[in-house]
């Protein structure tokens, strides 16, 4: 043993050292420049839970490029739903200058009674009142006492031939039509409306008025009474 390491390294011996040395503080070096993160690591190749918590900040991402998660659009909604519930409360709390809408409508398309109209009873034949004029219709009340209390009906009529006056079809011009037992009321003592009634009227030309309304008997300090408003 002693003999081995007394006897000096051969030139071959030592030569190989020193490449042994040279190769390994080689592979530190070159190690050391490949280093740079993208070159070492496989694009796609990393999972989430290979980042730490609460490390991934506004300065990594690209905001511009993020769509709009679930969780958001739930929001947009109930913004929606939040504008949709105030124009609610407006329209119930009539949000127009304290009036209502059809106070806004030009003089024009407004149609209908001037407020409630009123009638006395009258024998039959007589007490009729003409409650409102549009285009080519025309309505009329009748209020008449035959001794079993006032009774009151409505009537229209156009100066068109073949016009729908409140679903009577192709009434002859200028004919006056019994508008229906909506609108109408029979004889009684006792107070009596009819309230939130619709007529609508259509002529051949497209002339047309929707109305919504009310009649009654008895009442309002009156025999009969009617009120209608409308467009056209």
């Amino acid at each position: 043993m002693k003999t081995i390491l007394r006897r000096r390294p051969s030139a071959a011996m030592v030569v190989a050292i020193v490449a042994l040395i040279m190769g390994a503080s080689g592979t530190a070096v070159a190690a050391s420049k490949l280093i740079s993160g993208d070159k070492l690591i496989k694009k796609h190749s990393l999972s989430g839970n290979r980042l730490r918590n609460h490390t991934i900040t506004g300065r990594q991402i690209n905001m511009s490029k993020l769509g709009t998660v679930p969780s958001a659009n739930v929001a947009n909604s109930a913004n929606n739903a939040n504008f949709a519930s105030h124009a609610g409360s407006a329209d119930t709390a009539n949000n127009l200058g304290g009036q209502p809408a059809s106070s806004y409508l030009t003089t024009g398309n407004r149609i209908g009674t001037n407020g409630v109209i009123k009638e006395a009873a009258s024998p039959p034949g007589s007490g009729t009142v003409t409650l409102f004029s549009t285009g080519p219709f025309t309505v009329t009340m009748t209020c008449i006492n035959s001794g079993s209390g006032p009774a009151l009906t409505l009537y229209g009529k156009s100066t068109e031939n073949g016009s729908d006056l409140n679903g009577t079809l192709n009434v002859p011009a200028n004919t006056s039509t019994d508008l229906g037992s909506n609108v109408d009321i029979a004889a009684t003592t006792t107070p009596k409306t009819q309230n939130d009634v619709n007529i609508d009227f259509e002529a051949p030309s497209g002339a047309s008025a929707v109305l919504i309304g009310a009649t009654g008997v008895n009442s309002l300090g009156t025999d009969c009474w009617a009120s209608w408003s409308g467009i056209r």
